[in-house]
């Protein structure tokens, strides 16, 4: 099976060798329709064109409606896909990730194994507990996200005194 690679293949430079022909060839005509005048067309027997108007009309129109996807309809998508303010998605997010080693339900029922386990709860009963007792010395553990609850005691309940 072939690997998948952004190198030029045979196919994709023919492809791009053609593309910039016809990109170069459609400027051509362009600018000789926009800017020669109608008699020097005339005097090479073209008659049927568009006017002369659409030769600004459309790229204005262009830029106009990438003006308008870009600063109203491409963000307000973005808004209608936004949660709101007080929603718990936008503190924590619902994926969590699974070691493939142990199930879902092992992990959940797990308990912490070393000292570094920290409760991060008010109420000792209802305790959750972060665990980084799975993590190997000198590597990098796997990309989590951390309790909120955890991240606001570090940071706002230091006991200055």
């Amino acid at each position: 099976m072939a690997e998948h690679t952004p190198a030029p293949t045979p196919a994709r430079s023919l492809y791009g060798f053609f593309l910039y022909l016809f990109s170069k060839t459609a400027l051509t005509i362009y600018c000789i329709w926009a800017f020669v005048p109608d008699n020097y067309l005339h005097y090479f027997n073209i008659y049927y064109y568009p006017d002369k108007y659409w030769s600004t009309a459309i790229p204005i129109q262009c830029l106009v409606a990438l003006t308008l996807f870009a600063f109203l309809i491409y963000p307000s998508s973005n808004f209608m896909l936004t949660h709101n303010i007080d929603s718990y998605n936008t503190i924590a997010d619902p994926v969590k990730p699974v070691s493939t080693k142990t199930s879902f339900k092992e992990q959940t029922t797990k308990q912490p194994q070393s000292a570094t386990d920290q409760c991060i709860c008010v109420d000792k009963r209802n305790c959750v507990k972060l665990s980084f007792s799975n993590v190997k010395e000198s590597t990098v553990p796997p990309l989590q996200d951390l309790d909120f609850r955890f991240v606001c005691r570090k940071l706002y309940l230091n006991n200055h005194k």
